[in-house]
């Protein structure tokens, strides 16, 4: 471990490049602009731009951020009364079944966007907290393995946003492939408009032009659920990844530090310091669970729904193209669960390493009372940090597994009801 440490931290001193905090949040940034959203605010942005330039950047993102949620409700809206209208005639059961799983998790997305939207001035204290903690310097950061937790992060978050937006606009755009290859190259079909969601309207919109605007709704709809999920998504997992990276760090502080080489004082200096450390981030965890904890909870139990839903479809049969897409998209849903249960994971191993660092490192040869001052963090560390799904669930690959069972379960009340 100490000659890993040593690499990263020549590797980051040589470059003499620092790594400043918003490289985490980067693609969280960017899929939060595109929906007209700001998570938080910081003082580099305040500083950089006058307040004129301030004002009007805020009012284009408040009308746009307006335009594209009233759109994302109204699609949603239309979705639904067309479940309900499907369910009560006894018609188009498998095509409203379909639309279920499509709803469920818009309407995770519309809860995401709400949450991070209303917590703004929570998430801006966050981030600043966060900051005061980051190392500025390259050797500091190197002995963070800073670049390390970084690549990692960014790795995870490009294949999982790239996933989702391949799924989505190859759904999307699914009849305008198809109007181009059967239609206009080949000749051999007849080309008849459908929308890429089945929605219910007052009018018929395959005859007129509304057709365009409608399939254009869906589509910004679409794109508009999709980066709230994804932004929230990997704005937990950055901030997680964040607190595992100090939690470790204050792991090797502790298991490397001798007591009793120094004088009693110092000693005690070196373990107010890191009682002080370690409460911090015991701190943000709390904050980062009462910022999530409802988005956690709506995104784990209609997992379970969605997961549902799409394999029952896809036992039911259909046409290869759908049975494709409805495969890719369960196949996406997995990915997501799976992910946050392995950075909710990650969050406990950490938050649990603290306790045994402070049992292995070489305390006896210090006074008494630093000896007892080890008790309260030992005790503190052995009740780990999880990501909490509000107060009803704690978040790990436990959790993983019992949705998973009640997915199933679901699944075969859903598939004995069709059968009859």
């Amino acid at each position: 471990m100490v000659g890993k440490l040593g690499r990263y931290t020549e590797t980051m001193a040589t470059s003499d490049k620092t790594i400043k905090l918003k490289k985490f949040f980067q693609f969280v940034n960017i899929f939060y602009l595109s929906i007209g959203m700001v998570a938080y605010d910081t003082e580099e942005w305040n500083n950089r731009h006058t307040p004129e330039v301030r004002k009007w950047t805020s009012r284009l993102l408040s009308w746009i951020f307006i335009c594209q949620v009233l759109n994302l409700n109204l699609v949603l809206i239309s979705e639904l009364i067309y479940v309900g209208l499907a369910f009560a005639s006894a018609n188009n059961f498998l095509e409203a079944t379909m639309n279920l799983c499509f709803i469920g998790y818009v309407v995770i997305g519309v809860i995401k966007i709400r949450d991070i939207w209303s917590q703004r001035s929570q998430l801006t204290l966050v981030v600043a907290q966060l900051q005061r903690l980051h190392p500025t310097n390259a050797g500091e950061q190197g002995e963070y393995l800073m670049d390390k937790y970084l690549r990692d992060y960014r790795k995870v978050s490009i294949f999982y946003f790239s996933m989702y937006l391949v799924l989505i606009w190859i759904y999307n755009l699914y009849w305008v492939f198809y109007y181009l290859v059967y239609d206009f190259w080949l000749g051999i079909r007849t080309f008849k408009r459908m929308l890429p969601y089945y929605c219910w309207t007052p009018w018929d919109w395959s005859t007129n032009w509304s057709y365009y605007v409608m399939y254009f709704s869906q589509n910004l709809a679409g794109q508009t659920c999709v980066s709230g999920q994804l932004a929230a998504d990997m704005f937990m997992c950055a901030l997680v990844t964040l607190l595992v990276m100090h939690f470790k760090r204050l792991a090797t502080q502790i298991e490397q530090h001798v007591a009793g080489q120094q004088s009693p004082a110092k000693d005690l200096t070196f373990l107010q310091k890191n009682i002080v450390y370690h409460q911090r981030l015991l701190v943000l965890c709390e904050d980062v669970n009462q910022i999530f904890g409802i988005s956690l909870f709506c995104n784990f139990a209609s997992s379970s729904f969605i997961i549902c839903f799409m394999i029952f479809q896809i036992t039911i049969g259909g046409n290869i193209d759908t049975l494709v897409m409805l495969a890719f998209f369960l196949f996406c849903a997995m990915v997501q669960v799976f992910m946050i249960g392995s950075y909710a994971q990650r969050l406990i191993n950490a938050s649990q390493q603290i306790g045994q660092a402070v049992y292995n490192h070489d305390w006896y040869g210090g006074e008494l009372r630093y000896r007892q001052m080890l008790i309260l963090i030992i005790k503190r560390a052995q009740r780990p940090s999880y990501l909490k799904a509000s107060i009803f669930l704690n978040v790990s690959l436990i959790t993983v597994t019992d949705l998973l069972q009640l997915s199933y379960k679901f699944f075969a009340l859903l598939r004995t009801m069709y059968a009859k």
